[in-house]
């Protein structure tokens, strides 16, 4: 068991609250395919990118566009074969107070709402997404923000990931990163810079006493 002290909470999204791997690894895929592009190359870059980004890294320049990439998520958030929330998600969000946890996500805010919703969770009142940054993970500034919103250093924030840019940004905003694997192997999150690393939530607890404590069962 580990104990770590914080006073609040920010999540990934997908992948580490909703497992989306299948959806969004089937759509890329599918993407990849029509422009004779490798897929599977692309897959191992792909998780915690925005959708814009990964359009301009990866794909012909008729594509590099808002509208593009919102159309692309558009079809995306529709899909929902194989969605669900990771194991013992919403257990542990239903222990925290709203003031003590946020989402930083490099999602869309309509794609975020919307998965949170086919998950069974209302929408987070402090959210961060694609557009509420410049510069997106591993730039740290998602992680920043969202202490931010909380009222809190990023110092004093546990960051859960489950993507090498996301603990890359957790970890240089300065919060401790637990990784969740669902996307990425165990060695590649440790290396990135998580300092715990769990299968889901069930390995979760959370208690208060002076601020949170996260109870790991590692």
């Amino acid at each position: 068991m580990v104990d770590i002290t914080a006073q609040g909470i920010l999540f990934d999204m997908d992948g580490t609250l909703v497992n989306t791997i299948a959806c969004v690894e089937r759509g890329w895929t599918d993407l990849a395919n029509e422009h004779s592009i490798d897929a599977q190359a692309l897959l191992n870059t792909v998780h915690g990118h925005p959708t814009y980004d990964v359009l301009r890294a990866w794909f012909p320049p008729h594509m590099h566009t808002r509208q593009y990439a919102q159309s692309f998520e558009h079809q995306l958030m529709h899909d929902t074969r194989g969605v669900f929330a990771v194991p013992g998600a919403l257990r542990v969000l239903s222990m925290l107070k709203d003031s003590e946890w946020a989402i930083v996500t490099a999602a869309t805010e309509d794609l975020a709402l919307t998965r949170m919703q086919q998950i069974g969770l209302d929408a987070p009142k402090k959210l961060v997404a694609d557009t509420s940054v410049k510069k997106g993970k591993p730039d740290p500034e998602g992680y920043e923000v969202g202490a931010r919103l909380l009222g809190i250093s990023p110092k004093d924030a546990v960051v859960f990931e489950d993507s090498v840019n996301g603990v890359v940004a957790g970890c240089a905003a300065g919060c401790t990163v637990v990784g969740v694997l669902t996307s990425t192997h165990e060695d590649r999150l440790r290396e990135a810079g998580a300092k715990y690393v769990i299968k889901d939530f069930t390995q979760v607890q959370i208690s208060h006493a002076n601020g949170l404590v996260i109870t790991l069962d590692i």
